[in-house]
């Protein structure tokens, strides 16, 4: 590797870095003006860290069949943000396309005789696949949505379901990062009432924040008000985040929520999600901010985070 003053790459660097010939380079040079190397003491061509990156963008933007003569009047940043859409659309397709025969070798691994092992090797390989994120965002609510389906319509049975459900959580939950010092508040508790039992929706909205940095207790499920009340007193919580489906009866699930609200802090947000939130009538639950979709809590939660930190400064 041959570097000058430690920010000078002399032109074989830059074929190296980029894959791109010096006779491309001269081309763009004379058609783009672009990029327009320093001299060397010998004449030699000299390019700074702002040329590799750019052309570094370029090439790879290029072999995912982007035009050069649109990409040369972008600067690093925009050239950024377009490869970053371009890899986030292949990966969507990508997930896409082979999404229906990982449906089914899921499902085969919880039907009859079940081999507890393919399951949890299934999981693990598509997270070492996917990586945690794209498992998380894209593979993830398919198969949760895909085994509900499947104990539904009696494909599989409900050891079936309950044995997916706890194998998913341990191995994501596993998986996350770890708490610490570097977690962002807002804090967040995470439970379901008395008689629920359902948590893969907790799993669900526990994994999106932690990927963000939050610092997520997940006590389970069946948690009366006044545990809930001691743990958020005790462990400095910020947020309550309930799950609730649709098995839940109304009634006694607003008399729980009204409870709860009633006895936090004021400074502390009660969040419910889950389908069996999506009837309930926001009047009588003064304080309590419903949810319909997990990624419409995480950007509430990156709001506070991010008002957390300024007043901090």
């Amino acid at each position: 590797m041959s570097q000058i003053k430690q920010n000078a790459w002399s032109l074989a660097d830059i074929e190296q870095r980029t894959g791109l010939t010096r006779e491309v380079l001269r081309k763009w040079e004379l058609r783009y003006q672009f990029p327009l190397p320093m001299r060397g003491p010998r004449g030699q061509r000299l390019f700074c860290n702002t040329d590799l990156r750019k052309l570094q963008l370029i090439a790879r933007l290029q072999r995912l069949g982007r035009r050069v003569s649109t990409l040369m009047p972008l600067n690093s940043q925009q050239l950024q943000a377009l490869l970053d859409a371009d890899q986030a659309s292949q990966q969507l397709s990508s997930h896409a396309a082979s999404l229906p025969t990982d449906l089914e070798t899921l499902l085969a691994t919880l039907q009859a005789p079940i081999n507890p092992m393919a399951l949890i090797d299934f999981l693990h390989s598509q997270i070492k696949q996917w990586g945690l994120n794209g498992f998380v965002e894209q593979r993830m609510p398919a198969y949760i949505w895909a085994v509900g389906d499947a104990w539904a319509t009696q494909r599989i049975g409900i050891y079936a379901e309950h044995y997916f459900s706890d194998t998913l959580r341990q191995i994501v939950v596993k998986a996350l990062p770890t708490a610490g010092h570097s977690h962002t508040p807002p804090r967040v508790l995470l439970s379901t009432p008395p008689t629920e039992l359902h948590t893969l929706g907790l799993l669900t909205l526990h994994a999106h924040l932690a990927l963000q940095g939050a610092d997520c207790i997940n006590l389970g499920s069946q948690i009366p008000v006044e545990e809930v009340l001691h743990a958020v007193r005790e462990m400095r919580i910020q947020v309550v985040a309930l799950s609730i489906s649709s098995c839940m009866l109304a009634d006694p699930t607003i008399r729980y929520l009204s409870q709860l609200r009633q006895e936090l802090p004021t400074d502390c947000a009660l969040w419910v999600g889950g389908q069996g939130s999506a009837g309930f009538d926001l009047a009588n639950l003064p304080g309590c901010q419903i949810f319909t979709d997990t990624a419409s809590a995480v950007r509430v939660w990156l709001e506070m985070a991010k008002a957390w930190r300024a007043a901090m400064l």
